[in-house]
């Protein structure tokens, strides 16, 4: 059923990118507001919601690789935002810088996230207080990288006239090679434990791969095919990714009943 479901997610994707792409976002709602909006709804939120599950189930099971799940989102869902705000105007620039950026670190935060479920990690009781400063360090690193883009310590990310520069879409290619290779490991999981948590998990971390070569290939052009595409697959990864840590608090919960019928 799930994969059925994963299907038809992607058609509904396909079928939202030519309908963007026809009518263009403008004689609907000015583009430079579209993004900020979409991007609120498909993947702060949803980044909001998964940090929460997270640092939940952290609370519960102690599992660091769902806490790095956690700061991932996170660190994507606070950089995208600020990116939309300022995609298509004279910041591009900083749309562009902050983009990259969190994308790096979101990504090498779900690599450390796949990695550990590769390796099976066990709950680690008593380490609770000190892996939890894991989530105000990557709030720290939005905040950082935010500060670095305002003052201009970053070289350009993006040029007036050419669009974006080497160093951003060397920026995003690793950002999306991070967010493929974790999807890869945790579709290998997915494949020996059948978990279907897993099997969302993998999907949303592939979306995002591809919307961020979406991006890279536009060059910042708002009005390119690639860019919508881009933009639009990443939201679907945030649809997916919710779906995922929603799907674990179910199994959680579920599980957690059968053992009360049990004590019963």
């Amino acid at each position: 059923m799930h994969r059925f479901v994963g299907t038809l997610s992607i058609i509904v994707l396909l079928l939202f990118v030519a309908v963007l792409y026809a009518l263009k976002p403008e004689p609907i709602l000015a583009a430079e507001l579209i993004f900020p909006i979409l991007t609120i709804v498909f993947i702060t939120s949803s980044s909001v919601v998964v940090t929460y599950v997270a640092v939940k189930a952290y609370s519960r099971e102690r599992m660091l690789s769902v806490l790095f799940l956690g700061c991932g989102a996170l660190v994507f869902g606070c950089t995208t935002l600020l990116a939309a705000l300022f995609l298509g105007s004279e910041g591009q620039n900083f749309s562009a810088t902050v983009l990259a950026m969190g994308a790096v670190v979101s990504g090498a935060f779900h690599c450390l996230c796949a990695s550990l479920t590769y390796l099976g990690g066990a709950p680690k009781p008593g380490r609770g207080r000190a892996d939890t400063l894991w989530v105000p360090f990557s709030s720290m690193a939005v905040v950082l990288i935010v500060v670095a883009a305002v003052g201009g310590v970053l070289p350009a990310f993006y040029a007036a006239g050419s669009g974006t520069t080497m160093l951003d879409r060397v920026a995003l290619g690793a950002a999306a090679v991070g967010f493929g290779s974790s999807a890869a490991v945790i579709f290998a999981v997915f494949s020996s434990t059948r978990s279907v948590v897993l099997y969302w998990y993998s999907l949303a971390l592939a979306a995002t791969a591809v919307g961020l070569v979406g991006v890279v290939v536009s060059n910042g052009d708002m009005s390119a095919l690639a860019m919508r595409a881009g933009w639009a697959t990443m939201y679907l990864g945030g649809i997916l990714l919710v779906t995922s840590v929603l799907s674990a608090e179910r199994l959680s919960a579920l599980s957690s009943g059968k053992e009360a019928k049990k004590d019963l």
